[in-house]
């Protein structure tokens, strides 16, 4: 009995130690593999160059290129500034499977149902509170405004214009008595043409402001008298058009008459009744 038991310590002794032996190969390779691995990175930390600050500090530009181009992106980085051992890789997202994507779009397809139609869209909308509403965006900027097409300014009344600038009348009434006396001493023909239209641009100016001015007091006459009436209680009367027109008309060939002017007017009249005349039947062949 004792013999047996020997032999069976002996035996699970010899197992124990062959068991330790391979363990402590296993261990001797894996050291030997760490430290292999090891000795690359050390082999590959001393390929990449290490630059002084002051080193590429001073380097001109295109020795710098030449370096990144002989060295590569990732070797020049490292190169110059040197490896970022904190920073960590970003752990990666598992993407989902073809299968979960399968069931995900079989969860949705048997959710919605196909049979029900279009979905339906509420009409309803909240209504923002007053002056809460979202304002465009040019209102809030200041836009320039013309001042004859905005209403803001009010109606232009041609009367009130020229009374607050009568004075320009009288200023072409002083320039006309210049361009006479320039006439008079001028002795150049083109120039002596050029007075000739100024004034004659001047007297049509004068006498335009001249018949819009009796105009307006004719209007002004107007509106007193039908003001006058209604204060006494009475109708007013406001003269048609066609008399107006046929009053004033009298009253030039008047003036005309009275200035010795109504034989040329009357010519000048008639020439341009023929004219027309003349154009209407040019129109018509």
């Amino acid at each position: 009995m004792n013999s047996l038991a020997n032999d069976s310590d002996s035996e699970y002794s010899v197992e124990n130690e062959g068991l330790e032996s391979s363990a402590e190969e296993d261990k001797g390779s894996d050291s030997n593999d760490t430290s292999d691995e090891d000795a690359d990175d050390d082999d590959e930390d001393e390929d990449v160059p290490k630059l002084a600050d002051d080193e590429y500090k001073t380097m001109p530009f295109e020795d710098l290129l030449k370096l990144q181009k002989k060295l590569g992106a990732r070797m020049y980085n490292e190169a110059i500034f040197g490896t970022s051992k904190d920073k960590k890789p970003n752990a990666l997202k598992p993407k989902p499977s073809k299968k979960a994507k399968q069931r995900s779009a079989s969860e949705n397809e048997s959710s919605s149902d196909s049979d029900s139609g279009p979905e339906e869209m509420t009409s309803k909308r909240k209504v923002p509170a007053l002056g809460m509403g979202k304002k465009d965006k040019k209102a809030s900027l200041t836009q320039p405004r013309d001042p004859r097409f905005d209403p803001r300014q009010g109606y232009f009344s041609g009367r009130q214009f020229r009374n607050n600038y009568s004075f320009l009348n009288d200023l072409r009434q002083k320039e006309l008595k210049k361009l006479n006396n320039k006439l008079e001493a001028a002795t150049d023909p083109e120039e002596a043409s050029k007075i000739k239209f100024l004034i004659q641009r001047t007297e049509n100016q004068i006498r335009e402001y001249a018949k819009h001015k009796a105009l307006d007091a004719d209007r002004m006459r107007e509106k007193q008298q039908a003001r006058a009436a209604i204060q006494e209680g009475k109708r007013p009367f406001f003269e048609r058009k066609s008399t107006k027109q046929a009053r004033a008309l009298v009253e030039q060939y008047d003036k005309l008459k009275d200035h010795g002017a109504l034989d040329k007017h009357i010519d000048k009249r008639r020439k341009k009744i023929s004219a027309k005349d003349r154009k209407k039947l040019d129109f018509a062949t």
